[in-house]
């Protein structure tokens, strides 16, 4: 029997952009959501702005040289 993860779904709500979304078995967001559903969880499109500014912010600190 294959393992067929597409089947198994949660629906959470992104803690940035209050909207409902959906993590599909397998995956590393699946089981952030299944351990702690409770807790802050983003969608991809919210993830994806995070990480653009983390990086933004980094290459601004190497540029000017200030920590």
């Amino acid at each position: 029997m294959e393992n067929d993860f597409s089947e198994y779904r949660l629906r959470t709500i992104c803690y940035l952009c209050k909207k409902e979304f959906a993590v599909v078995g397998g995956t590393a967001a699946y089981d952030r959501v299944k351990r702690n559903k409770k807790g802050m969880h983003c969608c991809e499109d919210c993830k994806q702005k995070i990480e653009l500014e983390a990086r933004l912010q980094f290459g601004r600190r190497v540029l000017t040289g200030k920590d």
